[in-house]
């Protein structure tokens, strides 16, 4: 890996060794903010009339700035969060003082503001570097240039692209290590304990994007943050639990770490409709289960049929779509579906040689592996390469 750019930051363990009252050390800069919104309650909770938020009283009835904490949304999803992942998931029993609530989970506008949260909370511009794992969410990459963060490079390994390259990553002197589990856009999950193994040996920051991991049937990374003040978990509600359109996401961490991001967020940042809007989706985890598993079982339907289409050389189906590796150029086979009116990705995050599939309705996936068997995607021996 090639060193970054720029000063020289602090070893991990040493910025870390050097924060007084435990806790992953924030930036600098956040460390010493004050901001002037961190208000945990409203007055009228406390009987007061309230007369510090400048409100409109003439208004209508969004006149009100919305909960800061939301405390009891953020109940209803960590509740939801163990209907979603069933009973005996947890790989250990938490400490006994440990709570799922707002001082460990943080509630965003989607997994793509908590990411940019933890870049600017924790990643000093024009001197930290932060490790990706190509293939990777190329989301990664444009953070880090937009806070101006080095990205050092440590490829998965394996054909299945499941495994990480612990002692690279461990000495890349990176401040974080940023993966993708469930990966996109490889459509894989890490072998079991490879996560584990990076935390045992590396002493900076471990972010985790769980964007898609309800659709694994594994537990959560998010059961190893108790005992690890260095893992950030990152999850998203627009992917199995559906409410995309709501545009929610979370992070799950330390107290240390959510106190640091809320320091760094502008206040008020979940709209109230938008929080209403979720809690009576997240009141009825039971049917939000029932989605997941009607998705899985149809896109293990899918990756079944894509697998025995001739052409096709690889199939990623772990997570909330199937990536699959062809032996015609991925923009070829991609061409011929949009003229049969299926749009797809192909090189997808700059993967090149794949098409991204995401899983659609049984009829349009019918629709989708007719085409390929008709138009085919392997090359005849007449042919020749392309």
């Amino acid at each position: 890996m090639a060193g970054p750019a720029g000063p020289t930051p602090a070893a991990p363990g040493a910025r870390r060794a050097a924060v007084e009252g435990g806790g992953w050390p924030a930036r600098r800069a956040i460390r010493s903010l004050r901001p002037s919104f961190l208000f945990e309650s409203r007055p009228e909770d406390e009987g007061l009339v309230n007369l510090r938020d400048n409100e409109n009283p003439f208004a209508g009835p969004h006149r009100r700035y919305p909960d800061n904490t939301n405390r009891p949304l953020v109940g209803l999803y960590a509740d939801a969060l163990d209907v979603l992942e069933g009973h005996g998931a947890a790989a250990a029993a938490p400490p006994e003082d440990w709570r799922w609530g707002p001082e460990t989970i943080l509630l965003t506008r989607g997994a793509g503001d908590a990411l940019d949260l933890v870049f600017r909370a924790f990643f000093e511009p024009r001197a930290d570097a932060v490790a990706v794992t190509p293939p990777f969410f190329a989301l990664f990459d444009e953070l880090a240039a937009v806070h101006e963060v080095e990205r050092l490079r440590g490829p998965l390994l394996g054909p299945g692209h499941d495994r990480l390259d612990v002692p690279t990553l461990a000495r890349s002197g990176a401040a974080g290590v940023i993966l993708c589990d469930p990966g996109n856009p490889s459509g894989t999950s890490l072998r079991q304990g490879e996560v584990e193994r990076l935390l045992a040996a590396y002493d900076g920051l471990v972010v985790v994007d769980e964007a898609y991991v309800e659709y694994t049937g594994r537990a959560s990374h998010r059961h190893l943050v108790p005992r690890h003040p260095n893992l950030v978990v990152v999850r998203s509600m627009s992917k199995a639990l559906g409410l995309a359109g709501l545009r929610l996401g979370a992070v799950l961490a330390q107290p240390g770490i959510v106190a640091a991001l809320r320091r760094a967020r502008l206040p008020f940042a979940l709209p109230a409709p938008v929080a209403a809007e979720a809690a009576a989706a997240l009141a009825d985890p039971a049917a939000l289960r029932r989605g997941v598993e009607m998705f899985t079982a149809e896109r293990d339907r899918l990756a079944a049929g894509l697998r025995r289409c001739p052409g096709i050389l690889w199939v990623g189906a772990a997570a909330g779509f199937v990536t699959v590796r062809t032996e015609r150029p991925a923009s070829e086979v991609a061409g011929r579906l949009r003229a049969a009116g299926l749009a797809v990705l192909p090189d997808p995050m700059g993967w090149r040689g794949r098409l991204r599939f995401s899983v659609g309705e049984p009829a349009d996936n019918d629709r989708l592996l007719a085409v390929l068997a008709e138009n085919g995607v392997h090359i005849d021996e007449r042919e020749g390469p392309t």
